[in-house]
């Protein structure tokens, strides 16, 4: 079982970005159930450590799986534009992946680095 300081170091060892389960974040927080008050607590500590999740209402079921991300970094201020509609954030998008506007060279090479680790 996972604490909370083992998984936000797994975070930022993976790029700031990670997939787990509901199941170690509901062992994280000592819980037996994943009720609503406990989906409550999770999603607290995660703020409390600055990492964001998606979907943005914790499942209910154990198995299903959570993305986590830390706020404040490349990726997750990536997440956060994408999560968050309006015509400042369409622009940026926009901005981001017009052509040429991409380095594509960059991209593979953090696709190497996160596979490599």
């Amino acid at each position: 079982m996972s604490t909370w300081d083992e998984i936000k170091e797994r975070v930022e060892k993976n790029g700031n970005v990670l997939t787990i389960t509901m199941e170690e974040l509901r062992g994280a927080q000592g819980a037996g159930k994943l009720g609503v008050h406990v989906r409550g607590q999770i999603k607290s500590a995660l703020a409390g450590m600055g990492l964001g999740h998606i979907p943005q209402e914790l499942p209910t079921y154990q198995h299903e799986q959570v993305r986590l991300y830390k706020h404040g970094t490349p990726v997750g201020d990536f997440i956060t534009t994408v999560l968050t509609p309006g015509q400042q954030n369409d622009s940026k998008l926009a901005e981001q992946f017009a052509d040429g506007g991409v380095d594509y060279s960059a991209i593979v090479e953090k696709i190497r680095e996160l596979v490599a680790e």
